[in-house]
């Protein structure tokens, strides 16, 4: 029976099986097959991968290869791949799958080998412990939607749908779920092939939310409902830069550090530019109003960077939302974690949105100010206990 491996993956080694060379170059959303298979299997922690074919001579200089991944091709004259020692992964290159269950199987430990296989019973994965031994000796079917099968002209249209639905976030709120990212999602798939980057989509998302909050300057309804709907534009378009990055394997640390600071720039600039805005008319409790909705981002946004840094540096990976990971056990502090992740989903933007349209924005920042209080409070308090449990728990030596 194969059985999770604890840590890394044992196989980094892999050979990738070319059926149909002109397939392995074809391009679909923003890549080439072969850099799709070149990504994911470098994700899922093979440090060496062969390709059983003779390298082409106009290979492309401008592919893009994942830093850290050994290539090696068939020599010139022809042969078998005999470098790879076994225990190895064997990957169809006929087969598109996914990232995280391509690394759940390279983290599998097998007595025996095992092959994981299409609905049509193809070959898609192997884990290949010795060369003697008949990979098919063990079979295993791959859950629907875990792997993509190519044909040659490769179907553009139902490829892409597939390589989408790793463009949304796990942690996304109600709103970006069932409605934002059904036009992010639109508007990424139509940049896959331009040269748009993620990042530029970052800035881009981030001077639209600039320009909406300073239009909140204004004192009128015809300044507010323009200036909620660019709000409301930045963070719906602000969803590309991730879809891009994951499906063009672009993810980058300055990339989810450039749209975690402009996210917080917009919403420190969206209610300065309210509390100066009602200021003269209504007095200048608005103007303590929009400094303690601001501080309320400072401090909740330095707090949530704290804690991604320290996530960082014991090397965790996956989604960086939230101030702790929520806590296993039933409790208050299980139910504040929940609480802290709700209010930091953007939903509350289509609140704005509302209010501007029936001209009660300045109960918003009423609002801002004492959700900002509520939800830094929240992480502080979440931190606290983080911090305690990492006192209380033991080190280990060495």
């Amino acid at each position: 029976m194969p059985e999770r491996a604890p840590s890394a993956a044992p196989y980094e080694r892999a050979i990738l099986w070319v059926a149909h060379p002109a397939l392995l170059f074809q391009r679909v959303g923003g890549l080439t097959v072969y850099e799709r298979q070149l990504f994911a299997a470098a994700r899922a922690g093979v440090k060496t991968l062969w390709i059983s074919m003779i390298r082409p001579e106009n290979l492309g200089a401008d592919l893009r290869v994942p830093e850290g991944l050994e290539i090696r091709w068939l020599p010139k004259g022809g042969g078998e791949l005999t470098e790879c020692a076994a225990p190895y992964l064997g990957l169809s290159a006929d087969h598109l799958v996914r990232v995280e269950a391509l690394a759940h199987i390279a983290r599998t430990r097998c007595a025996e080998s095992l092959s994981y296989e299409d609905a049509s019973g193809l070959g898609v994965v192997q884990i290949v412990m010795t060369r003697d031994e008949a990979v098919t000796r063990h079979k295993q079917t791959l859950p629907e939607g875990t792997y993509r099968r190519l044909e040659s002209p490769i179907n553009g249209e139902e490829t892409l749908d597939w390589l989408m639905v790793s463009g949304p976030k796990s942690q996304d709120g109600f709103m970006a779920r069932h409605f934002d990212r059904h036009i992010s999602l639109a508007v990424s798939r139509r940049l896959l092939d331009t040269g748009v980057t993620p990042n530029q989509m970052t800035v881009f998302s981030t001077l639209l939310g600039l320009a909406g909050a300073a239009l909140f300057l204004g004192t009128t309804r015809a300044w507010y409902i323009p200036g909620a709907l660019f709000i409301w534009l930045h963070s719906v378009l602000d969803g590309c830069d991730g879809e891009l990055a994951r499906v063009r394997f672009e993810e980058s640390v300055f990339g989810a550090d450039l749209d975690f600071w402009g996210d917080n720039l917009v919403h420190l600039a969206l209610f300065t530019c309210l509390g100066l805005g009602f200021w003269k008319d209504n007095g200048s409790h608005t103007l303590v109003l929009a400094a303690v909705a601001d501080l309320g981002v400072l401090a909740s946004a330095w707090s949530a960077w704290d804690h991604r840094r320290e996530r960082r540096r014991a090397g965790a990976t996956g989604p960086e939302a939230g101030v702790i990971d929520e806590p296993a056990a039933a409790g208050i502090d299980s139910l504040l974690s929940r609480l802290e992740n709700a209010l930091a989903q953007r939903d509350f933007i289509y609140l704005l949105v509302l209010l501007a349209f029936v001209d009660c924005v300045y109960e918003f920042l009423w609002a801002a100010a004492i959700g900002g209080l509520l939800y830094s409070a929240i992480m502080l308090h979440l931190r606290r206990v983080h911090d305690h449990e990492q006192a209380r728990a033991p080190h280990t030596a060495g």
